[in-house]
């Protein structure tokens, strides 16, 4: 769920819910742990006071020995009443009808209900190894209760000093029988004569820390859940109730009702002043949208106003447009129809040259005479159907075919169509296909057409000794056919390579260009290129020459296997 889905009433209460219910716990890990410490150090020092009132028994019967065991008249009768003998018995005494217990024990013990169980035995062996511990303690299950789960019981044993009284039946030397019949065990004032073992049982006590916890912490409960109430309680009237009534607000403004300011009274200081500046907004909206409606239908009737204009000027404009198309039309079909009228008589003059040069009756000045109409008018003819052919690609009319072409046939006519003229200008037309050049498809004449121009134009700006290749190979990285045209003429600079394909465009435009063209030669290589799908790019650096690239992708290449069975159909 998204937060601000839920309402802040809602959030509150979640809020204190859950710092309630950590609260709540942590309080009551704290208290049981703080009981049961304080139950273990209680109970430890009742076991202190429990080993010095033994402790005290029996250093009295050490100290009375001498009276215990002479007469009045100082004769001395050994009444067997040690000390030992009366510390064991009043340890068994307290102990006896009730659950707690006090003995002595020692490792080697000279009775063997003395001998110390495994919680003694690591106490004893504590005691030993450091003089510092002189008492251990510790909570253990031992045995069952009356309801059969494990009983708990505090165990303390204190370390028993040996001094010069216990030497005289316990010390050296080892093994000497003392007064009471019993070996001696060797001690000496650095031993442990053993050590006063303490049990005291904890069902009272346990029942006690639960009371007490539980106490405590309902008394906890009771407490953070008045304070929980009465911190919701003043958020609720505080905050709240404030934001209720500024939602309502709200909604008042969406609707456009601003003159009910908001009551701030009885909010808190942040609250109010949010409120206060809401009235003041409030207030600003309604001075603004006090003449908002005029201000509306005058902009409706302008915006009509300016739809008629609109109107208007779009009904002029489809009347010129359709003016200007009709009168595009009229020029294109003037354009037809001057060329095809120019077409026939240029034919006629070209035939006629060529007629007048090869009868042989003409002299020398009249053979340059018709050699130069006859090149003047193909000049002029060329440019005509150039013109044709973009009136044509303008009003989409120019059809594209896709025939299979063999590169090897177009190359050699373009040959038989440059060579005159490269062979005129002094320049070196040279050819080659490779071997692996595939059959393709396209449409033959625009080609024928393409080549044509590119030889044409590779001719006219290579100077004299100069050479014009025209090539064919296969791009073995890709497939693609690469028909180039190679020049080392002037070249081209890096800024004109793109626009030397618009239309009408001349390197050099001035009146007093060495090259003449219409510049439309380049212009329809590209649009005969694009017609059939093949790339057209340029290489060229000033002075080094220039190359031309037609690409014809792998697609319209003719495979092996297709060009069998198009020589079968043959």
């Amino acid at each position: 769920m998204k937060m601000r889905n839920v309402s802040l009433r809602v959030i509150t209460l979640a809020t204190l819910s859950a710092v309630f219910i950590v609260a709540v716990a942590t309080f009551s890990i704290f208290d049981i742990r703080v009981q049961t410490e304080q139950m273990e150090s209680s109970l430890a020092e009742e076991a202190r006071t429990f080993a010095r009132e033994m402790d005290a028994v029996w250093r009295f019967m050490d100290n009375s020995q001498y009276t215990i065991n002479n007469d009045s008249a100082g004769n001395y009768e050994f009444k067997g009443l040690h000390c030992a003998i009366v510390g064991k018995s009043v340890g068994a005494i307290f102990s006896a009808n009730n659950d707690y217990s006090i003995r002595y024990t020692n490792f080697n013990p000279r009775r063997a209900q003395d001998k110390p169980d495994e919680f003694e035995a690591a106490a004893l062996t504590a005691f030993n190894e450091s003089t510092a511990v002189r008492e251990y303690y510790d909570v253990v299950e031992d045995g069952a209760d009356e309801s059969g789960s494990p009983a708990r019981r505090f165990r303390f044993v204190q370390a028993l000093e040996v001094d010069e009284s216990c030497l005289e039946c316990h010390g050296e030397p080892a093994g000497e029988l003392d007064i009471t019949g019993f070996p001696k065990e060797g001690w000496t004032l650095d031993s442990v004569g053993g050590g006063i073992s303490i049990v005291i049982p904890l069902e009272q006590q346990y029942r006690a820390v639960q009371d007490n916890v539980v106490r405590d912490v309902a008394f906890f409960l009771l407490l953070t859940t008045v304070i929980g109430i009465a911190v919701f309680a003043l958020m609720s009237h505080f905050v709240l109730r404030p934001l209720e009534s500024m939602k309502a607000a709200f909604g008042e403004v969406s609707e456009g009702r601003l003159h009910q300011p908001m009551d701030n009274a009885a909010t808190a200081r942040e609250v109010s002043s949010l409120i206060d500046r809401f009235n003041a907004m409030a207030a600003e909206l309604r001075v603004t949208y006090a003449g908002l409606e005029d201000q509306v239908a005058e902009r409706t009737r302008d915006l009509r106003r300016a739809n008629e204009e609109l109107a208007a000027q779009r009904d002029s404009l489809e009347a010129l447009s359709a003016q200007l198309a009709k009168e595009s039309q009229v020029k294109s079909d003037l354009l037809s129809m001057v060329n095809h009228e120019l077409r026939t008589p240029l034919t006629s003059i070209i035939t006629l040259a060529q007629i007048a040069l090869e009868s042989g009756n003409a002299d020398g000045d009249e053979r340059r005479s018709w050699e130069e109409v006859r090149k003047s008018s193909s000049v002029l003819l060329g440019m005509i159907n150039n013109m044709l052919d973009m009136a044509r690609f303008d009003a989409g009319a120019m059809a594209v075919s896709r025939e299979v072409m063999d590169l090897g046939d177009i190359v050699a006519t373009v040959q038989s169509t440059v060579g005159p003229l490269a062979l005129n200008a002094r320049v070196t037309l040279t050819t080659s296909i490779a071997p692996n050049v595939p059959l393709v498809y396209g449409d033959f004449e625009k080609m024928l057409r393409i080549l044509e121009n590119l030889g044409t134009n590779a001719v006219k700006f290579t100077p004299a000794g100069g050479v014009v290749a025209l090539s064919a190979s296969v791009d073995d990285g890709t497939g693609d056919v690469l028909v180039q045209v190679t020049d080392n003429g002037i070249g081209i600079a890096a800024a004109d390579q793109e626009r030397i394909f618009e239309r009408f465009f001349q390197v050099d435009s001035s009146a007093t260009r060495i090259y003449s063209g219409s510049g439309l030669g380049l212009a329809l290589v590209r649009e005969y290129a694009a017609a059939q799908g093949f790339g057209l790019s340029v290489e060229s650096d000033l002075g080094q020459g220039s190359v031309f690239t037609v690409r014809i992708p792998a697609a319209d290449t003719l495979d092996f296997d297709e060009g069998e069975g198009l020589e079968g159909e043959l």
